[in-house]
């Protein structure tokens, strides 16, 4: 049992962590408060932490009433989040830019950039909430769901943490070395993608050639 809820642990919160990357969000935070003051800093980071948090808590909780509002199968969603967690996975490893040109034009003459672009879709995008959706689909019991709850408060926390060294991180971590980390996160993700498909086709296949 506990060696089952460890595992769940584990796979869950790299899945999570790995797909919110918050240091891959310290070069876009240090470049759009570059001329903020170090308060103005610190609460940009405190709120757009806590606006993470509350997305994915939202979805945590009516994760489940969207699948059955909208008729979607387990399969169905394991399939889709797979695919678009892989997708945001090629983009790491090819290195894209996570805000288009046009949303850091925008971004410029914003004042509050905590929630967007920071929180979404920068931090909570749709990849973080389809990983939420799909963990929160896959509990099996409270302990599952109070290690989802866990999951996602560690990560908000990393967030913040991430966001509040940002300056320091990027100094001493060097440009060369955030590549490299991208990269390695971004083949943890194309895994965790390609299971997530794996697991929604199975069951369809099974069912298909049982049926057959």
């Amino acid at each position: 049992m506990i060696h089952g809820l460890s595992l769940f642990f584990i796979a869950s919160f790299i899945s999570l962590f790995s797909i919110v990357d918050p240091l891959l969000a310290v070069p876009i935070y240090v470049s759009l408060t570059e001329k903020y003051t170090h308060t103005q800093r610190l609460m940009t980071a405190k709120r757009a932490s806590v606006y993470v948090f509350w997305i994915l808590i939202c979805f945590f909780i009516a994760g489940g009433l969207i699948l059955k509002f909208f008729g979607i199968s387990l399969e169905g969603l394991r399939i889709a989040g797979g695919l678009m967690i892989v997708g945001s996975a090629i983009e790491m490893l090819q290195k894209k830019e996570r805000l288009l040109p046009n949303e850091q034009e925008e971004v410029e003459h914003k004042e509050d950039i905590a929630f967007s672009p920071l929180a979404m879709p920068l931090l909570s995008g749709p990849g973080a909430i389809a990983v939420i959706i799909g963990m929160t689909s896959e509990a099996q019991s409270a302990m599952h769901y109070i290690i989802i709850f866990f999951i996602i408060t560690l990560t908000s926390v990393s967030c913040y943490v991430a966001m509040r060294l940002a300056p320091t991180i990027a100094l001493r971590m060097g440009k060369t070395t955030m590549t490299s980390f991208t990269r390695i996160m971004g083949f943890i993700l194309l895994c965790v993608g390609i299971q997530y498909i794996v697991n929604g086709v199975m069951p369809l296949l099974k069912t298909a050639f049982h049926g057959g």
